[in-house]
């Protein structure tokens, strides 16, 4: 989501190819740790360096990283698609979509299938619950992993200003600064979630939700070698626009969390610019640890679509 707001390149590798280590956890089922770059070849760069097997990580895969800038720059002097099929996806490309949006996409993946891929379209039919599966289980991490911020064992301490500096008082003062307005929603949604009388009903069927979308991409994958889809069903917004309404902040995520709910690697490459002049998406998603087929053809929708996604902004940054 930043990369295609922002009309850049972002890559979210398979869970467990870069290490969470140091950061500040989320979600730690969910979180998937990528870069935001303005072209792929940069994206592959910094995920080579990145990537990799961390024993500080428990959930890091113990697997060398692809050769993921030799791969971009061959394929990027091939310039074919030939004998590739790519799926795309029924669900994420069609009602509810902004007509920008799915203008730019019907005419990349023309692009796709002019360079020799077979194009197919396929069905993940319980991809209509994941911003529900999403926007629990995700709230309920959070709550249990930002707890741990309470002043006195971990991460920055507030005193309140007036009164006497109790355990309670340091810890509501501590968190009222750290936490903004974002995050305090979330916390309180995902203690609920977890709260007794509710876990089985909200966290435990949003979990089983996220087995059928996991099952329902491996199904998908054994016909096609990626997916695409609109990375968002609109164009991207202006800065501030949103953020008032939390719920329309989320609806932009219903694109993007399939891939973190089933582990598998995705990547936003800039699709051109709507009739108001905001960046528009291009999603590719590949099986897990598939990152290596992810990239090349990343690289080789960057090269089609060179003429519109010059047009975004953060793409025509000069060096300073």
């Amino acid at each position: 989501q930043p990369a295609f707001v922002t009309g850049t390149v972002g890559a979210k590798p398979t869970y467990g190819a870069v290490s969470r280590y140091g950061l500040v956890a989320m979600a730690s089922a969910l979180d998937q740790i990528g870069p935001v770059t303005r072209t792929v070849a940069d994206a592959a760069a910094l995920t080579e360096l990145v990537g990799g097997f961390d024993p500080h990580d428990s959930t890091s895969l113990n697997e060398p990283v692809p050769a993921l800038r030799e791969a971009v720059e061959n394929v990027a002097a091939q310039g074919s698609m030939k004998g590739l099929k790519v799926g795309v996806v029924k669900e994420l490309s069609g009602e509810g979509y902004q007509q920008d949006v799915i203008d730019a996409f019907n005419a990349t993946v023309e692009k796709l299938r002019e360079a020799g891929a077979e194009i197919v379209e396929v069905s993940c039919p319980h991809l209509e619950y994941s911003l529900g599966a999403y926007y629990l289980i995700m709230p309920a991490e959070v709550s249990s992993n930002l707890a741990r911020f309470d002043g006195m064992r971990y991460g920055i301490r507030v005193e309140p200003t007036e009164g006497p500096v109790t355990a309670e008082r340091v810890m509501a003062a501590t968190r009222e600064a750290g936490f903004g307005d974002e995050v305090k929603r979330r916390i309180i949604l995902g203690t609920h979630v977890l709260s007794a009388g509710y876990y089985d009903a909200y966290y435990g069927s949003a979990q089983k939700v996220r087995t059928l979308i996991q099952r329902d991409f491996d199904a998908v994958f054994e016909q096609v070698d990626v997916l695409v889809s609109p990375t968002a069903p609109e164009t991207a917004f202006k800065f501030g626009e949103k953020t008032s309404d939390p719920l329309a902040m989320y609806l932009y995520d219903v694109a993007t969390i399939p891939a973190n709910l089933a582990g598998i690697p995705g990547m936003n490459i800039p699709n051109g610019v709507s009739s108001q002049g905001l960046p528009i998406g291009f999603q590719v998603l590949a099986p897990a640890r598939g990152d290596l087929v992810m990239y090349k053809v990343a690289s080789l929708v960057e090269a089609l679509s060179d003429d519109v996604a010059g047009q975004c902004p953060a793409a025509n940054w000069e060096e300073k």
